[in-house]
């Protein structure tokens, strides 16, 4: 079977070679970019895992555009508000605390998530699309950057207590996984050899589940089987969105993130003037994220669904709501294929537990324990409820051809990283490798104050006088990273991956 033409942008170098090796046996883009995602969960574990989520955003010639729902879910039976949670403090950003532990683990939906959208549009075998993680997990790797770096804030307060975490991430049971250092995750490529034959019932239904029933239950969690046996991977209606001669399918509720992006970019419709200065435009997407703050935070306490997305996306209401503002760990994998195929795929591991399930090398999430994902409160969604999510995987296109898949990793900066490639791409008609590279912006409340941190390059002339600001001196991976495969109208294709972190692509 002759090569598919690919385009893949990634993190991990072994996640777009995962990616590669399936387009070299003719698998579309669909079988290319789930075999990455499994993958990942072995190249660029803690972000990702197949104990964490993931969103799968794809666009087929000819056929309506799907958004697949891997969200993390409530377990039926639950804690309160004085659950025993083990509370680590992490020096990330301005420092984080996070809640981990047994207590903190939800029901996993990424593999799921993955096997449906393989089900639905994949062409080759299942056990040739778990090959090349199988491959990976059985010979080792080495640990990249962001792992590394991950395990020197987090590793000690996360991932050091119990001891299968410990003997994935600490090789010589004191010291974190450094930079260079080659490592083989144990027991997780027995963990592949059960999916490759079992299909995701491996965990939903199987042994692994089990295990993760055992451990869990074990430290005071509360995932059973049923739970696994009754979780079941979402088909949803994306939100659509024109802007500048594109159709954009953004993540729709329950997530939250697909309707933040899409309110952004309708904001700065409203702002936005061809003439405008770069000190203008700087200042216009300040304000814009800014008032995406505050309504997140106003969203926290609302009935958050399809009906008040739509509110929030009508151009009319937004406008308003943003004069009325004024006055005051996860991973991204992209791939494009020359039919126009293009597929985003989003996924998280939160910051990770620190609990990975016994005999399988997999580590489980912390979505319970998240404030993030849990905005109205901690247990505060029914049983099999969808936690929130700021995962936006995105895709895009137009009646001439054109096409591109995008989405960033990075925690509140998911949102505002791809609204500022798409503003770099149709206002200022950036090419793909321009709209990655270009410096970012990020507000946030700091410290009683809306602050604007940002990288060299930006002109805050306009913005000194309403925001204070935090200065990075280089890009940094705390603005995300963006990871693009795209199809020109001409055929050629594109794949741009983020040098904010362990960026890598390929052309097939």
């Amino acid at each position: 079977m002759s090569t598919t033409a690919a385009a893949i942008a990634s993190e991990s170098a072994y996640t777009v070679d995962a990616g590669r090796q399936i387009a070299e046996a003719g698998g579309n883009a669909v079988d290319i970019a789930v075999a990455s995602a499994i993958a990942a969960t072995v190249s660029e574990t803690i972000m990702c895992s197949l104990g964490g989520s993931a969103f799968i955003a794809l666009k087929i010639p000819g056929q309506q555009p799907e958004l697949i729902d891997g969200a993390d879910a409530m377990p039926s039976t639950t804690g309160d508000a004085n659950t025993d949670w083990k509370r680590a403090h992490i020096p990330y950003g301005d420092g984080i605390t996070v809640n981990v532990g047994h207590a903190s683990i939800a029901i996993p939906g990424m593999l799921r998530a993955v096997e449906l959208a393989w089900q639905r549009h994949g062409s080759l075998p299942w056990a040739d699309i778990v090959a090349p993680a199988l491959k990976l997990a059985r010979s080792g790797l080495q640990a990249s950057h962001t792992l590394v770096k991950w395990l020197a804030m987090a590793g000690e307060a996360v991932f050091f207590e119990q001891q299968e975490s410990r003997d994935s991430f600490f090789p010589d049971g004191e010291n974190p996984l450094r930079s260079g250092d080659f490592y083989t995750p144990p027991h997780l490529a027995d963990s592949l050899e059960l999916i490759a034959r079992e299909g995701a019932d491996a965990l939903y239904r199987g042994d692994i589940g089990r295990a993760l029933e055992r451990e869990a239950q074990s430290g005071g969690g509360f995932v059973t089987m049923a739970d696994l046996a009754a979780y079941q991977a979402e088909v949803r209606q994306p939100i659509l969105l024109n802007s500048h001669g594109y159709q954009l399918a953004l993540n729709p509720p329950p997530a939250i993130g697909g309707a933040m992006v899409g309110s952004m970019v309708q904001m700065y419709d409203s702002l936005w003037r061809p003439d405008m200065s770069d000190a203008e435009r700087y200042l216009a997407i300040a304000r814009v994220q800014q008032a995406m703050f505050s309504l997140r935070q106003e969203e926290a306490n609302a009935a958050w669904g399809p009906l008040r997305a739509g509110e929030i996306l009508e151009k009319e209401w937004l406008t308003r709501y943003l004069h009325k503002r004024f006055s005051p760990n996860t991973m991204h994998l992209s791939v494009a294929t020359g039919d126009g195929t293009v597929v985003a795929i989003t996924m998280s591991n939160g910051y990770g537990s620190g609990i990975s399930i016994p005999g399988t090398g997999i580590p489980t999430n912390n979505s319970l324990g998240e404030p993030e994902l849990n905005p109205a409160g901690f247990f505060a969604i029914p049983p099999g409820g969808r936690l929130v999510s700021n995962m936006s995987p995105t895709v895009v296109w137009n009646d001439a051809g054109k096409a591109l898949a995008m989405g960033s990793p990075g925690a509140s900066r998911i949102t505002t990283t791809i609204f500022q490639g798409w503003q770099r791409f149709a206002y200022e008609n950036l090419g793909f490798e321009d709209m990655v590279r270009a410096p970012r912006l990020h507000v946030e409340w700091v410290d009683e104050a809306f602050t604007l941190q940002h990288e060299p390059g930006i002109d805050v002339g306009a913005a000194a006088a309403e925001f204070r600001l935090r200065p990075f001196e280089d890009i940094d991976m705390y603005f995300g990273a963006l990871h693009v495969a795209g199809r020109e109208e001409s055929g050629e294709l594109h794949a741009l991956a983020d040098s904010r972190r362990d960026g890598n692509q390929v052309l097939t």
